[in-house]
């Protein structure tokens, strides 16, 4: 079904987006004026931090594009892509990511979407994680979608998460805490694929499945 987004929802993705910009492009204007102050005495720690900042700025630019964008569904977006930017997004952070051999191959040729939804997905699964942990990405034994296995010390979902990925949550209840798991769920729905979940705290374990 197509999807039909109220005002309130673009607002909040917005401000998401541009909260997550914030503290890389701040930094790069930190590493500009720490130039202009210091000058030649400024060396290696300023064109580090603006060098730095600046790659994390670009990596979560063309994150956001893929996942939120219209270039998600391009048809010329393989597995590859979304392996390589996922690990990238996860570069500055305490988790790792390790994907199964060979999916690229294996979903050489997906429905339209679902590599958009897959890397909305572990956004999600990121989000899970609340800052540390382990991600683990395979194929379904049916080869009909994905499977993303989230594990560590504090992994689960945040308040009201699954209500917004379910998309149970009401418009003015949702905020930039929820915001992404409501996008997941919606981008799923308007694509025609299933999501699944299962908490698991006594071992510390969350599994996410996308289906089609």
């Amino acid at each position: 079904m197509p999807i039909e987004l109220p005002l309130r929802v673009l607002e909040i993705v917005a401000s998401r987006i541009c909260h997550d910009l914030v503290s890389p492009v701040g930094a790069i204007g930190n590493g500009v004026e720490l130039m202009q102050e210091l000058g030649e005495d400024a060396g290696d720690e300023a064109i580090s931090l603006i060098a730095g900042s600046a790659t994390q700025a670009a990596i979560r630019l063309k994150c956001f594009r893929l996942a939120y964008g219209a270039a998600g569904t391009d048809k010329n977006i393989g597995f590859r892509e979304v392996r390589e930017v996922f690990s990238d997004w996860l570069k500055a952070g305490r988790i790792l990511v390790e994907f199964e051999s060979d999916l690229e191959l294996k979903f050489s040729m997906p429905p339209r979407g679902f590599l958009k939804c897959v890397l909305n997905l572990l956004i999600f699964a990121e989000e899970c994680s609340h800052g540390e942990g382990r991600i683990f990405v395979s194929m379904l034994e049916d080869n009909k979608g994905i499977k993303i296995i989230t594990t560590g010390r504090q992994v689960g979902f945040r308040d009201h998460a699954v209500n917004a990925l379910l998309g149970e949550t009401e418009t003015d209840d949702l905020d930039a805490r929820t915001i992404h798991a409501y996008m997941t769920g919606r981008f799923a729905e308007h694509f025609g694929f299933k999501i699944a979940h299962q908490e698991q705290p006594d071992f510390d374990r969350l599994e996410l499945q996308i289906s089609f």
